[in-house]
């Protein structure tokens, strides 16, 4: 049985967690260990030590678009922190550690006259997250931005450019690679702007993201948007906006979020979201496919119903 004695003391190891602090859902059962960094090097140091001991590990950013069961994670949830931030105006690049927030890399940049990362204001996770899952708003996303990005994979570094992630809808290839790899940096293209102009627009999008999504608990759209429609728009049509089983509940603002009452629970917000796609199927013949990620010690039968 690993011990939190087992990882080096430059690293602050915390047993029994509750993931419910972290994540945006705010549910969740306990994390074995926990581990926050805060540096490249501490990232590094943590993701060698989990393969050195066989430890299964989880890098979490937000804690978005992920739905953590509740009975907890098993393994190291190594919570990354890492936000350095280089622009390089001459170039047209910025360099971001994959701990930084996408939406106040939007903010940074709008205010050095840098755009091309507005939509990041809505987008709540960070940046590796956003790379992972390909995230975006506002029309735009990471896919179309993203000149190159530093990765670990099994102890090993290198840096890969664009085409590398084979980015696709809320999609890249790191979600198919059987051997697990973390984003470590990323370097973005950006362009000169008015940064007056920049920041207006920006809190323009900020506005149209509050008046149209829940400020409740949730992790962002629950759905992907199939071709040619939006998953709000279906599971309103078939009457669901606004739908409550257990304490979790469909947004009556917006029918893409799902969200949790006090006491809601991680099984709450599965259940709903198997009834919502069901529902949704058996009315208009499509299946939803979910942009939130399972994590932790789901059993089999709740991932087979989620997929």
């Amino acid at each position: 049985m690993t011990a939190t004695n087992e990882f080096p003391r430059t690293l602050k190891v915390r047993e029994r967690e509750p993931m419910a602090r972290h994540t945006s859902f705010g549910v969740g059962g306990p994390a074995d260990f926990w581990v926050e960094v805060r540096h490249l090097d501490a990232l590094r140091t943590a993701l060698a030590t989990a393969k050195r001991l066989g430890v299964p590990y989880t890098v979490m950013g937000h804690g978005t678009n992920a739905l953590v069961a509740d009975a907890g994670i098993e393994g190291v949830v190594i919570y990354n922190r890492c936000t350095r931030f280089d622009p390089n105006i001459a170039a047209g690049q910025v360099r971001v550690e994959s701990g930084h927030s996408m939406a106040k890399l939007a903010g940074r940049c709008a205010k050095l006259g840098l755009s091309g990362l507005s939509f990041g204001i809505g987008v709540p996770g960070t940046v590796g997250g956003a790379i992972v899952g390909n995230a975006g708003a506002f029309g735009s996303n990471v896919g179309k931005v993203v000149q190159s990005a530093l990765i670990w994979r099994s102890d090993n570094e290198c840096e890969v450019s664009a085409p590398y992630f084979n980015f696709q809808y809320r999609h890249s290839r790191m979600q198919d690679d059987r051997v697990p790899s973390v984003v470590l940096a990323a370097t973005f293209r950006v362009e000169s702007a008015n940064a007056h102009i920049l920041r207006r627009e920006l809190l323009a999008l900020a506005r149209r993201r509050r008046a149209s999504q829940p400020q409740s608990k949730n992790a962002g759209s629950f759905f992907m948007n199939p071709d040619n429609d939006y998953a709000g728009r279906l599971i309103e049509s078939v009457g669901l906006k606004g739908r409550k089983l257990g304490r979790a509940y469909v947004s009556p603002i917006h029918a893409n979020f799902l969200s949790t009452e006090p006491g809601g629970t991680a099984s709450d917000i599965l259940k709903l979201a198997i009834e919502v796609r069901h529902q949704v199927a058996v009315t208009t013949g499509i299946r939803l496919q979910p942009e939130v990620r399972l994590v932790g010690r789901w059993n089999e039968d709740a991932r087979e119903l989620f997929q």
